[in-house]
């Protein structure tokens, strides 16, 4: 069975997946956008302190 026909068979699962696709969206981007913070310090041999 399909992805798109078994949600055409439960319609009650289409919100559950569209918030689950935007919580899932939010989590990558902020995962990729945090590291880039000047607050984060990824390498403390060469900067110990910010």
């Amino acid at each position: 069975m399909n992805f798109f026909q078994l949600l055409r068979k439960k319609k009650e699962l289409i919100p559950l997946v569209a918030f689950m696709t935007v919580a899932a969206t939010g989590a990558t981007s902020f995962a990729l956008y945090s590291p880039r913070k000047t607050d984060v310090i990824i390498d403390r041999k060469r900067n110990p302190e910010p």
